[in-house]
C-alpha cells in the first residue's frame, strides 16, 4: 500500500504472509538423526529455521500543517514562518512474528501444541528474570525431567500441563515420535520494533535551508528476544531437567553491534545539517 507524498503526507505499508517448509530443519547439524523411514516417511519434513509467518513493515512521512503556503498561518511572515514553519514527523514500524525453535523427543501432557504455542511470551518476574513459557508449565517440565530410580526427585511429581520425555512406564518407543514429537517446531517472541524522527527545517535562502533532527530508534524501547540467541540459524531447546530451563538471557536480546551500531535499547541522536 503507497500513497505518494500528497498535502504533507507520505505513506507506505507492507504485509507478508508466508510458510517455509524444509526435509531437514538443520542440514549442518551432525547430531540431528530423524531422517525419513519407510514407517514415517515425512519424519524430516518440517518448518524451516527461517520460517517468519506475518510480517507488516510500515514508513511515513508527515509534514505539519503549518507556516507558510500550509493549511494553518498560511500567510506567515518571515519570522513566524521560522518559528512554527518546518515541522515534520518521519517514522518506520515493523511487526513480525518470531522465529521457529524446536523441541526434540518429548511428549506434551494435557494440552496440545496449539495450546503450548499459546504458551509462548516473553514474562518478568520480581527477581527480573525472564522466561518465555508459562512458570506453571516451566516448573513442572523441570519436575517431569527430574527422575530418580525410585520415583520423581524432591521437587516433586508435575501436575496440569507441562513437557514431558518421549518415553516413560505407559510408553516406551520403537521408533522416534510414536510416543510423542519427534521434532516439535514452535515460533518465538515477535518482533516489534518503531523508530521516529522529529524534524525542523529552517528556511535561509531559496537554495538553503537548516536542519534539527531528533531521530529516536526503538522510541518504545521494545527489548526484541529470539529464543537460543540471535546467532543461531536454527534452535534446538534442551535441557529440560536444568532450573533454568525457559529462561531468556543476556544473548537472546536484539543487538546489532556489527553493522549499525544499535545497542538493541532506545538511542536518541541529534542531528545538525546545512543543506545547499
Amino acid at each position: 500500500l503507497r500513497r505518494r507524498l500528497s498535502q504533507g503526507l507520505l505513506v507506505q505499508a507492507s504485509y507478508t504472509w508466508s510458510k517455509s517448509l524444509t526435509d531437514m530443519y538443520d542440514v549442518s547439524s551432525v547430531v540431528f538423526s530423524q531422517y525419513p523411514t519407510l514407517r514415517q516417511p515425512n519424519l524430516a519434513k518440517t518448518l524451516s529455521p527461517f520460517d517468519i509467518r506475518h510480517a507488516f513493515k510500515a514508513n511515513w512521512i508527515y509534514e505539519l500543517p503549518f507556516g507558510r503556503g500550509k493549511t494553518f498561518f498560511g500567510d506567515a511572515g518571515g519570522f513566524v514562518d521560522r518559528l512554527i514553519g518546518g515541522w515534520a514527523v518521519h517514522g518506520t514500524a515493523r511487526v513480525q512474528s518470531g522465529t521457529p525453535f524446536r523441541f526434540q523427543n518429548v511428549r506434551l501432557v494435557n494440552m496440545t501444541p496449539e495450546e503450548l504455542q499459546r504458551f509462548v511470551e516473553v514474562r518478568k518476574d520480581p527477581n527480573r528474570i525472564v522466561y518465555f513459557l508459562d512458570p506453571d508449565v516451566i516448573q513442572n517440565t523441570i519436575r517431569a525431567f527430574n527422575v530418580t530410580p525410585t520415583g520423581f526427585s524432591s521437587l516433586g511429581a508435575p501436575t496440569g500441563k507441562y513437557i514431558a520425555p518421549a518415553g516413560g512406564p505407559d510408553c516406551i518407543p520403537a521408533y522416534a515420535g510414536q510416543c510423542g514429537f519427534a521434532n516439535l517446531v514452535l515460533h518465538g517472541p515477535r518482533f516489534v520494533r518503531l523508530d521516529m524522527s522529529l524534524v525542523k527545517r529552517i528556511r535561509i535562502s531559496e537554495t538553503v535551508n537548516f536542519e534539527m533532527r531528533g531521530e529516536f530508534l526503538n522510541a518504545i524501547n521494545n527489548v526484541n528476544f529470539r529464543i537460543g540467541g540471535w546467532a543461531a540459524d536454527s534452535v534446538t531447546v534442551g535441557n529440560f531437567g536444568s532450573l533454568t530451563f525457559g529462561q531468556l538471557g543476556s544473548g537472546t536480546v536484539y543487538q546489532d553491534l556489527s553493522t549499525t551500531n544499535d545497542p538493541g535499547g532506545r538511542l536518541v541522536q541529534i542531528v545538525l545539517r546545512l543543506n545547499f
